[in-house]
């Protein structure tokens, strides 16, 4: 079992043919697998036995222990060594949300011969509720409240790919963030160098014929060619905030 997470691991990392196909595919089985334990919550949960039982105030100062307290103690001395700022290291220690694995582990207690099984069920519901209800309907305030900046990723329908059989060296895309360098100034400012080239800038679903003096926004999607030995950090120039 080692050998194969170990596997796995090395894969994510590999220029693997049609890699972000299989990314895509995965994501959305995940996705659905996600729906499938949130629909069999419903049908294996009473809320009326769940109101009459002490589980709910049990799951309930679990969950509050596990945000407030484990999780900092325990994810927190690790961020030390990351070049995170401080509102960055306590936004990650909120959203540690709990949702379909603790759901699908507890259903093993269901079938085993344990006693007090289905409290025990019961208690991880309330837990994996709490996370998701009031962590997860805060994670906005949070990160505003962290000046941890936030994007809406809108669905994407329609998009232009070209096959290849090797993974393009030196091909860039990003969104341009509000508040990034890039933002609201023209290509011909930017100064990239003789290096780094903006071939493609599509905004609100059209594409811009790029000129030095095109003025990029927030909100536009640009393609960089770029040679693939440049150390340039193009992700702070288009996507990090000021």
């Amino acid at each position: 079992m080692r050998r194969l997470r170990i596997a796995g691991i090395l894969l994510g990392d590999a220029a693997a043919p049609f890699k972000a196909d299989v990314e895509r595919f995965h994501a959305s089985l995940a996705s659905l697998s996600e729906i499938i334990a949130f629909v069999a919550l419903g049908v294996t949960v009473s809320i009326s036995d769940l109101a009459s039982s002490n589980a709910w105030l049990i799951g309930l100062l679990i969950a509050v222990l596990l945000t407030l307290v484990v999780r900092p103690l325990a994810v927190g001395p690790f961020l030390w060594a990351t070049r995170l700022r401080t509102g960055e290291r306590l936004f990650v220690l909120w959203s540690g949300l709990k949702g379909a694995v603790p759901i699908l582990l507890g259903t093993y207690l269901i079938g085993s011969d344990a006693a007090r099984q289905y409290h025990a069920y019961e208690i991880i519901v309330v837990v994996v509720a709490f996370s998701v209800v009031v962590q997860g309907a805060l994670v906005p305030t949070v990160a505003a409240w962290l000046s941890v900046p936030m994007r809406a990723v809108e669905p994407r329908p329609w998009a232009l790919g070209v096959r290849l059989r090797d993974q393009p060296l030196g091909a860039c895309r990003y969104r341009i963030a509000a508040g990034a360098p890039a933002d609201g100034r023209s290509v011909r400012d930017l100064h990239l160098g003789q290096d780094i080239w903006i071939s493609l800038v599509v905004r609100k679903g059209r594409s811009l014929r790029v000129r030095g003096e095109t003025t990029l926004q927030s909100g536009d999607e640009v393609l960089l060619l770029t040679d693939p030995d440049t150390d340039h950090d193009l992700a702070a120039i288009f996507t990090t905030v000021r």
